[in-house]
């Protein structure tokens, strides 16, 4: 068993200052006066259902509209989502509750808040509001493919995933491919003007800290008159006898210890300073003799410098970034030749992912067909049940494989819906053939496809008889009929025959009361029902004979 709408509680919504209606299973038809508040009692079910709401729809002088509708919960995809969303369980079933404020509005199920967006997703499970809106998509091709899909989702969802998993898959190789091989028409279209920067930073042949070491260099090399002047007077002073002086006293010391110890330490310590600076000042004079002011050296160097400061401003890199360009430009050019390689092997997995693409999109073709076959034997079936010498055919395109616009986004497939209204016309495609007249007609037998199909629970309908009379009129009324044998069916209508069809019938009228407009609904025993069909049939002034007529189509049902 499917949820099914149990009761509807509407307060101060426009005329409906404060409805209660409770709903049955099976056919419900609700009649009134043109005016009363039959599509009012529509839209509170549509604002159930997640429709957005407007502040214009309060009654005027109150501060806000409260609408309350009660479901049974007998299904596991219902349930399923209640649970996702956190909604607390209720053994009445499911509450859901909309307050629309001037200032704020608010959502709730069993007490708990949603969002508008959490409500939609309840919704799907609930009930389905036939709109004009439904006629025009119907007559949109567009929307033909998801309708389709939507005959037996749960049939089409795994292979509808396994083609969108592998068209993701194959858009992801292609683009691997293509950045392969835009990175290689890249290198070739530079390769000159890259081949002429290596060869360049070769001949620089750049190191890391070399800028610094040359500004060192050139810095002791602008001061060699000072070097020069220094180094001299330093050697004329090693060139002295001022060291072998200091020789001689440790041997005056030495002999004169033999007369007066305590000079002994003094020669020792004379002695081992002695033989440290000599040393030093042969190591000193060594230094002085290797000291090198090639006046060639100065020039050489400063041209390196400014070689390196002009290499610089071209580049725009430092010295470190210009040796890491030089490694990464011989890199680069060396790719280039290994790329073929990668090229090939990325070429080969993308044309592997589009063959699995297609292959995956041709497996859910097949699907898709047979789910049309059965959608056409029902659809023509319905077509026939309502008086239309119809037949139907959902056409899919045959397509060519020639590029990728053959992979859409759900699918290779592109379909058609074609009618045939009139015997011997043809078929032609449904949104350029269907008149006026045929409409509801048409419309009917698609809901009837696709409401039983999957299993929803209420579907409610507004005038979906209108323009309809005598056979015609009779033949939707058994249809929706026939529909309420597994699915709610509320429905609205100024038809008897609609009315006389269904298992309950409720009444909405209107009544001024204190200067204001109120809508009471009021559910029809036998008696008020023939009276009110009998007044339907009349449309004015009810005679005998309408009232026996609308007995008889009430009790011959």
């Amino acid at each position: 068993m499917s949820p099914m709408l149990t009761k509807l509680s509407v307060s101060n919504l426009a005329i409906l200052e404060n409805v209660d209606v409770t709903f049955k299973k099976g056919f419900t038809v609700l009649t009134g006066g043109t005016g009363a508040g039959k599509s009012l009692v529509i839209d509170s079910l549509s604002l159930l259902l997640a429709e957005r709401a407007s502040s214009e729809l309060i009654r005027a002088g109150e501060d806000k509209a409260v609408i309350q509708g009660t479901f049974e919960v007998d299904s596991p995809r219902l349930s399923a989502v209640l649970t996702e969303l956190g909604v607390p369980s209720n053994p009445d079933g499911l509450l859901i509750e909309r307050t629309i404020s001037k200032t704020k509005n608010s959502i709730k199920a069993n007490g708990m808040s949603l969002t508008l967006s959490d409500l939609s997703k309840i919704a799907r499970h609930l009930a389905d509001i036939h709109n004009q809106l439904d006629f025009a998509k119907i007559l949109n091709p567009e929307n033909y493919l998801s309708m389709i899909d939507g005959f037996s989702l749960d049939l089409v969802t795994p292979y509808l995933d396994s083609y969108k998993e592998a068209l993701a898959a194959y858009r992801s190789a292609k683009a691997d491919y293509e950045k392969l091989l835009e990175e290689k028409r890249k290198i070739e279209e530079d390769r000159d003007f890259l081949e002429f920067q290596k060869k360049e930073l070769d001949a620089f042949d750049l190191k890391e800290g070399e800028e610094e070491e040359i500004e060192k260099e050139i810095a002791l090399l602008k001061n060699k008159d000072a070097i020069y002047s220094l180094s001299v007077e330093a050697k004329e002073i090693l060139s002295s006898d001022a060291i072998d002086r200091l020789y001689d006293l440790s041997k005056s010391l030495d002999k004169l210890s033999s007369y007066q110890p305590q000079f002994k330490d003094y020669e020792e310590k004379i002695r081992d300073h002695y033989f440290e600076l000599d040393d030093l000042a042969s190591r000193l004079k060594k230094e002085f003799g290797a000291l090198d002011y090639d006046p060639k050296s100065l020039d050489e160097l400063e041209e390196r410098l400014v070689s390196l400061s002009s290499l610089k401003r071209k580049y725009r890199k430092s010295i470190p970034e210009l040796i890491e360009y030089h490694a990464r430009l011989s890199s680069m050019l060396g790719k280039g030749e290994d790329l073929e390689g990668a090229i090939l092997d990325a070429k080969k997995s993308k044309d592997e992912a589009r063959a699995k693409a297609i292959k995956k999109g041709a497996e859910l073709t097949l699907v898709r067909k047979r789910i049309a076959s059965s959608i056409e034997k029902e659809l023509c079936k319905n077509l026939s049940d309502l008086l239309l010498r119809s037949r139907f055919e959902v056409k899919f395109e045959e397509r060519k494989d020639e590029d990728d616009s053959y992979l859409l986004e759900n699918g290779v497939d592109q379909i058609e819906f074609l009618i045939e209204t009139n015997v011997g016309e043809g078929l032609r495609s449904l949104y350029k053939t269907v008149s006026g007249g045929e409409a509801s007609r048409v419309m009917l037998a698609f809901k009837a496809v696709f409401l039983k199909a999957n299993r929803v629970a209420t579907a409610v309908f507004d005038e979906i008889d209108s323009g309809l009379s005598g056979e015609e009129a009779m033949a939707v009324a058994r249809k929706i009929a026939e529909l309420s044998l597994f699915t709610q069916v509320i429905a609205i209508t100024h038809l008897p025959q609609m009315a006389s069809k269904a298992d309950h019938q409720y009444l909405i009228s209107k009544s001024e009361e204190g200067g204001r407009t109120r809508t009471s609904i009021k559910e029809l025993d036998l008696n008020e029902r023939i009276e009110e069909i009998a007044h339907l049939i009349s449309g004015g002034k009810v005679t005998e004979k309408q009232t026996e007529y609308a007995k008889e189509m009430l009790l011959g049902k």
